[in-house]
């Protein structure tokens, strides 16, 4: 007996899915898959899935692009608002700094500045918006003269010397545009 099959439902499914031909019929019971595997090549339910796929992927794409753009909309706006909040802070601290109260003090009143936001509260503010800025929330700084000490020990008048030079204490060696830093006068041995 010949049953009859529903290949527009096993079209879209085939299309919809991404199941094989055989595993297909084997999922509806169809003994021959072959008879799904004509119908496939008439209808031609590669080509179609491979458009239903692209664009699926192209809808994909255009959300997740979407998606990306509301959500660096939306940092630019938190920025922008950290911004107002940092601008507002620093001058509602700045017309504070005119305000002054009466304060008893040993019995006698005195006028004091009144700070509603104080100087550190700001820093406070503004150190920790740093890393919504992307950069970070300290900052430290390394100086370093690259000294090689592989020759050998150096003698502390040159440290001195050296030392006195880096925070301009120094006599200046030479004429302006040699370096005030004093030079070790050994050659290397080997």
């Amino acid at each position: 007996m010949n049953a009859k099959h529903d290949y527009d439902a096993l079209e879209r499914e085939y299309i919809t899915g991404d199941m094989g031909l055989r595993e297909l019929a084997r999922s509806h019971g169809i003994q021959h898959h072959s008879l799904i595997t004509v119908q496939a090549r008439k209808r031609e339910w590669v080509r179609k899935r491979s458009e239903y796929q692209a664009g699926a992927s192209e809808k994909a794409v255009i959300y997740m692009a979407d998606e990306e753009g509301a959500r660096r909309a939306r940092e630019a706006k938190v920025r922008d608002n950290a911004i107002d909040a940092i601008d507002e802070a620093i001058t509602k601290m700045r017309s504070d700094m005119q305000g002054t109260q009466k304060v008893l003090e040993n019995g006698e009143w005195v006028e004091r500045p009144y700070y509603l936001i104080k100087p550190t509260e700001v820093a406070m503010l503004i150190d920790r918006l740093q890393v919504l800025f992307g950069r970070p929330s300290t900052i430290s700084e390394e100086r370093n003269l690259g000294i090689n000490l592989n020759s050998g020990p150096i003698d502390a008048n040159i440290l001195r010397g050296i030392v006195e030079a880096t925070r301009g204490l120094g006599p200046v060696i030479g004429n302006s545009s040699s370096s005030p830093i004093p030079r070790l006068d050994r050659t290397r041995e080997n």
